[in-house]
């Protein structure tokens, strides 16, 4: 139960940040509203993290540089890319290429730390990965700049 409810909230906090990225639109500077998501989750990390007793501001060189290096080779690159490469792409599409980031981790414990999935943990990476097809491959036509308006993906830039 409680890894249900750890999912769930997991799955609102990456969805509020996918949605805050995507909202910085092309009159913003993408290094500016990353940054802003970057400082506000920093800030929600260490009062949630106090409240639990969790949060150390002082853990050490070492750990800290591990810390640094994770944040910056696995989240910070890699979600500049998905910033700077998300807007190009519909909405269907952008949201399909990142379902499959939980099957890629759960293929890499498989690989790297021999760990073996349950019957369960299969049967939802089948399930992400015929999600992320079927909703990719389930609207072929082109958005028009009524869809793009409505969706908020697009806000024409003034002169």
């Amino acid at each position: 139960m409680a890894g249900t409810v750890h999912a769930v909230l997991a799955a609102l906090c990456c969805s509020g940040f996918l949605f805050l990225l995507r909202r910085g639109g092309p009159d913003r500077p993408l290094v500016q509203s990353y940054l802003i998501i970057m400082a506000s989750a920093a800030a929600f990390a260490a009062v949630t993290g106090t409240m639990w007793g969790g949060f150390d501001a002082a853990p050490g060189w070492e750990p800290l540089g591990w810390l640094a290096l994770t944040a910056l080779c696995g989240q910070v690159l890699g979600w500049l890319l998905v910033a700077a490469g998300s807007p190009r792409l519909r909405v269907e599409v952008g949201s399909a290429l990142l379902l499959p980031t939980p099957v890629g981790a759960l293929l890499l414990g498989a690989v790297a730390l021999g760990e073996v999935p349950s019957s369960l943990q299969v049967l939802g990476c089948a399930l992400v990965l015929g999600s992320a097809y079927l909703v990719a491959a389930g609207n072929d036509r082109e958005p028009g700049p009524d869809d793009l308006a409505r969706l908020g993906a697009f806000r024409p830039r003034h002169r």
